[in-house]
């Protein structure tokens, strides 16, 4: 029994500690990324950086970035091609929206 009434006080000072923020589908978005050649070809291996940070390569199965709403920063790179950078504005669930990139080569 003792041990029980430990593990309820500490149960509280962690909720006390615990953030309240919580993430809801409408502070989201989703941002669907395509990056092509100029040719159309599409390059898996392209890395794609949101507002400064890597967030991973394109792929085929997993093009979508789920981000904050609000404007964000993309950024593309790829090996022998010219980096790519724009502004895009996050609108929220339940829109979807989609950027097709085209890098031109070096």
């Amino acid at each position: 029994m003792r041990f029980f009434g430990i593990a309820v006080l500490v149960g509280i000072l962690f909720v006390g500690c615990a953030s309240t923020s919580v993430v809801s589908k409408s502070t989201m978005g989703n941002l669907e990324i395509y990056v092509l050649t100029t040719e159309g070809r599409q390059l898996n291996n392209a890395e794609i950086y949101l507002d400064g940070g890597f967030i991973g390569n394109q792929t085929g199965r997993l093009p979508v970035i789920y981000a904050k709403r609000g404007e964000r920063l993309i950024r593309v790179e790829c090996p022998g091609f010219k980096p790519y950078e724009k502004k895009v504005m996050i609108l929220g669930d339940p829109n979807h929206q989609v950027l097709n990139i085209v890098l031109e080569k070096l």
